[in-house]
Formats: structure tokens, C-alpha cells, sequence
């Protein structure tokens, strides 16, 4: 098997880690970007804050310096935000903005270069929240939305340099994510999170296959038809659920 260098974001926990143990487990060579170390055994570990540009560059000088080249690069790192629009602070706004949408980008434009010498491959993890509102999770869904348009547009730019963008939509995944999100709103339960090892290999079977995009679980497209065609149904559900 071909071994491929691949960079992962935000692999010291969630969906991160578990792309991580997917990619090692297939023989790939891993670097794992994050503030803290990951316990996983075999990961190359760069110790980073994709904000930061510095970092930024470093991630890439790294990388080269040990292995040459660069074959896949996993934009994972991301925040949530729980909290009323008029209740969001701007430097909240600014900062989500900033992990979810802006840091991924200027990463990628660094590394693009370089996957054009191996015609490689950009895995940006989305959500679903990027296809359809949800209420006081507004903020996280601007930076979802606007990373799923950088994602399509970006597919179209590449196509000519065999580049392939993947386009990850998870939907609830047994990750955390709450625990770590910012703002002041408690989201409400939502059971039936799916396993993120799960995800993590469709993700695999996607990369392999070169799809565009990965919706999980797949009951979201009938969902996301369903929000469609009952948009006031949709949000008369949002109002229930979040007390509003």
C-alpha cells in the first residue's frame, strides 16, 4: 500500500482522534495537530494552535522537514456556540469565526501548494448545521455555512491540479462537543448521538471512493428535505425545544 502523509487538526479528541486511529490503522503516516498531546500510540504529534499564524506555518515547515511531502490535509479543529443572537458577544463571534472558518482557510492556502506536487487531498469536517438553522446555535451554523462554500467552490479551483476536496456533514456525534462550545445557552438532551469511530470510518470508505461529500448519518438528507418543505413546521419544533 501507498502510506500517505496526512496532517489532521484537532486530533486529541472527538471525530479528530477518531480519524486519526481510522488513518493509522490503515497504515497511513498521521501528524496530529492540537494544544495537547493525543494518547494515541504511533501519531506524529505537533504541538499547535491553527489561530495562530506562526503555528500555521510551523505545522507546514514541520511536516516537510520530516517527511517531504504532504498527501492529505484533515481541516478538523473546530468550536461550537450555544446562545441567542442577541446575546452573542461580537469577540465570541470573532473568535469562532476565527478557529471554525479563517485559521482553516489560511492552513489550507499554506498546504495547497504542496498538494499539488502529490496531487493529494482536503478533508474539511462541516456539519449539518451548515445546511440548515438551527436556533440558538446560529453563530456555529455562519461558520458551517460559509465552510461548506469555501469546500465547493475550493473543488472547482483544484479539479484541474487533481486535487480532491472532501466535504464532511456530521450530524449529533458522541464527541463532547457541548462540553467545550462557548456561549451561555444549555443546549437541550438530544439522544441517538452516533459513535464517532463509525463516522470515522465512512469517512475513510469516502476518501478512498473520492466523494464529495459525507452526510451522517444519512437520515439527514430526508431531514434536510423535510426542512424544505415544512420550514414553519421546522421552526415551530426549534421554539419547542429550546424554550424560546
Amino acid at each position: 500500500m501507498n502510506r500517505k502523509i496526512i496532517i489532521i487538526t484537532g486530533a486529541s479528541r472527538g471525530i479528530g482522534k477518531a480519524l486519526t486511529l481510522q488513518f493509522l490503522k490503515k497504515g497511513h503516516i498521521v501528524i496530529g495537530i492540537s494544544r495537547t498531546k493525543p494518547d494515541i500510540d504511533d501519531i506524529h504529534w505537533i504541538e499547535a494552535d491553527i489561530t495562530s499564524s506562526s503555528d500555521r506555518k510551523k505545522i507546514k515547515d514541520e511536516v516537510l522537514n520530516n517527511f517531504k511531502r504532504i498527501d492529505v490535509l484533515i481541516n478538523n479543529a473546530g468550536i461550537g456556540m450555544y446562545n441567542l443572537w442577541e446575546n452573542t458577544e461580537i469577540k465570541d463571534l470573532r473568535h469562532i469565526f476565527e478557529v471554525n472558518f479563517f485559521s482553516l482557510v489560511e492552513l489550507t492556502q499554506l498546504i495547497i501548494p504542496e498538494l499539488k506536487k502529490t496531487q493529494g487531498t482536503i478533508i474539511n469536517t462541516s456539519s449539518v448545521a451548515g445546511r440548515f438553522h438551527v436556533a440558538c446555535m446560529g453563530a456555529y451554523c455562519a461558520t458551517k455555512y460559509a465552510l461548506n462554500a469555501f469546500s465547493d467552490s475550493l473543488r472547482v479551483e483544484l479539479k484541474p491540479f487533481n486535487i480532491h476536496v472532501l466535504n464532511l456533514l456530521p450530524g449529533r456525534i458522541n464527541t463532547g462537543f457541548s462540553k467545550y462550545a462557548l456561549g451561555d445557552k444549555k443546549p437541550p438532551s438530544s439522544p441517538g448521538a452516533k459513535n464517532a469511530e463509525v463516522f470515522a470510518k465512512q469517512v475513510y470508505k469516502a476518501y478512498i471512493h473520492k466523494k464529495r461529500e459525507l452526510i451522517f448519518p444519512v437520515f439527514y438528507k430526508i431531514f434536510m428535505l423535510f426542512i424544505k418543505i415544512f420550514p414553519n413546521i421546522y421552526d415551530y419544533f426549534n421554539i419547542k425545544k429550546w424554550k424560546l
